[in-house]
């Protein structure tokens, strides 16, 4: 596993999936995964999401890609555990040198 992103990631779309019965219905469908590294945002992130009112549970940090939209929903799992993120942010170039990208999410409760 890659030190610099341990936290192996998905990311899902609404899309059509088959109900069992001939026909279709709208369920989430993972269409990316990867690895990346999940961070706790800093107090001085927190304090300007406060201002903006908005929530701001954890960062992602992952290689360079531009294939993550904004319509996307992020699944974490670990153990029997699923944690389901909905992204706040458009994912930002660090640095912009197409190396890291940034992507600040808000936990779904019961996602």
């Amino acid at each position: 596993m890659n030190e610099e992103f341990p936290h192996h990631v998905e990311f899902q779309i609404v899309g059509k999936v088959p109900d069992g019965g001939g026909g279709y219905k709208e369920d989430w469908v993972t269409v990316l995964d990867f690895n990346g590294f999940l961070d706790t945002p800093n107090s001085q992130e927190l304090f300007q999401a406060q201002q903006l009112n908005y929530t701001l549970d954890r960062n992602l940090f992952y290689p360079y890609r531009t294939d993550v939209k904004e319509q996307m929903r992020c699944l974490f799992r670990y153990d029997s555990t699923v944690e389901t993120y909905e992204l706040v942010s458009k994912p930002q170039d660090q640095g912009g040198q197409r190396e890291t990208m940034k992507l600040m999410l808000k936990l779904v409760p019961n996602g």
